[in-house]
């Protein structure tokens, strides 16, 4: 349920929620905007999880 090639939107509600706790989201979601200049989540929001992603990783791994 990354939204790789589709949009999350064709989701049911439940299962777009629970998407949105996928890093993976995110990504593609920065990568088609940059492409496209659409996305399914707010860029700058994209960057934020992406960022909180990456700092919960380091803290782990520290």
């Amino acid at each position: 349920m990354g939204g790789a090639f589709y949009s999350i939107s064709m989701l049911p509600p439940v299962s777009q929620k629970i998407t949105l706790f996928n890093p993976v989201v995110y990504l593609i979601s920065g990568f088609r905007w940059s492409f496209y200049g659409i996305s399914d989540v707010n860029v700058l929001v994209s960057v934020s999880m992406i960022v909180v992603f990456l700092a919960i990783c380091l803290v782990t791994i520290w």
